[in-house]
């Protein structure tokens, strides 16, 4: 499954007053490596809708595409959300408790087609211009650096097409 992530309103947003994505508008806040924040599918929501403006800004208004997988695809793919609270009505009906799992701490996406996709393309620099947004992101929801990764890029097969 992969999510395309659209484009909001203008960057900087509500609040922001840096003009350009390369200053810091956090300048005393550092990322934690490691993201501990759930991130449950309303604040996926929230934090993918400013990460948005703040790559149609880095980009110019020029459409992109990022391919998500994981668990953030399932939390926020509508009829796999509406799936996994009908079956946890299902079991409280019953009487059973079945976890479900209702927050993720990422966001997985496939960062070397983004950069294939990019190339072809003729955008420069953009994984480092993708990665600016998803820090500054991070800054401003108080999330790990890690919170957008792309760490299973290394397991995934390699494709030419």
């Amino acid at each position: 499954m992969s999510v395309t992530i659209g484009l909001g309103t203008p960057w900087p947003g509500p609040g922001l007053s840096h003009t350009s994505l390369g200053q810091n508008p956090y300048p005393k806040m550092l990322l934690a490596p490691r993201n501990n924040v759930e991130l449950s599918r309303e604040m996926l929501i929230t934090v993918l809708e400013h990460l948005s403006t703040a790559i149609a800004s880095e980009f110019s208004g020029m459409p992109i595409r990022l391919v998500a997988h994981g668990g953030a695809c399932m939390l926020l793919h509508p009829g796999f959300n509406e799936l996994a609270n009908r079956k946890a009505m299902h079991h409280a009906i019953r009487g059973e408790n079945v976890s479900r799992r209702t927050t993720t701490r990422d966001v997985d996406y496939i960062h070397r087609s983004f950069i294939t996709e990019s190339e072809s393309r003729g955008i420069i620099n953009a994984g480092e211009r993708l990665k600016k947004c998803v820090q500054v992101t991070a800054l401003r929801y108080q999330l790990g650096a890690d919170w957008m990764n792309s760490d299973a890029d290394v397991a995934l097969p390699m494709s030419s097409e």
